[in-house]
């Protein structure tokens, strides 16, 4: 699948114009779609450093014991990588991937029996689609902050992470309905 992914092709391909020193952010998610890491992607585009920061970090903060399932557009041809790269022993038997369902249909059909969360045991109907659902609420940032200092475009990102995880943080909560809870009006 990598030859059909423009993020997962040659390092050297992907670098962009001075004028835009920040060209976005990298984001890990939970389930319940809460942020857990960020990065900043200075100079450059989707680089396959920024995913590794982000395994190396996960498995940083909760140990070599934990099992960790990852939803990664191109995590195909990243587990390999990963795996066969430097962070490869310390994310063996930690950490996996899954391809998130709405990207899983624009890979070959081998790729899509083997990463599709569909086909996954242990990862229920979790679409593994929380990113680009992150993504589509900042879209409305962009523009604000293209041109801005460092200073004030963090400052917008931390914001708009605010109400998103107040919003997330809300939205859990209704999902629960506790036994002997008397219904609500």
């Amino acid at each position: 699948c990598a030859e059909r992914w423009r993020n997962a092709g040659p390092e050297g391909r992907k670098k962009m114009f001075a004028l835009f020193a920040a060209t976005g952010i990298f984001v890990c998610l939970c389930r319940h779609g809460q942020v857990l890491i960020m990065c900043d992607m200075i100079r450059s585009g989707e680089l396959m450093k920024y995913p590794k920061a982000i395994v190396d970090k996960l498995i940083e903060v909760y140990g070599v014991d934990a099992r960790i399932k990852i939803g990664y557009d191109i995590g195909c041809e990243f587990a390999q990588r990963l795996h066969n790269g430097s962070c490869g022993p310390r994310a063996n038997g930690v950490v996996s991937f899954v391809v998130p369902a709405f990207h899983g249909h624009s890979h070959n059909r081998g790729s899509q029996v083997s990463w599709h969360p569909l086909y996954m045991v242990g990862v229920g109907k979790e679409d593994f689609e929380g990113c680009e659902r992150f993504f589509s609420n900042s879209n409305g940032l962009a523009s604000g902050t293209r041109l801005s200092t460092v200073f004030h475009r963090h400052q917008g990102i931390e914001g708009m992470c605010g109400f998103w995880a107040e919003e997330k943080h809300a939205a859990s909560g209704a999902m629960q309905v506790l036994p002997g809870c008397p219904p609500r009006c």
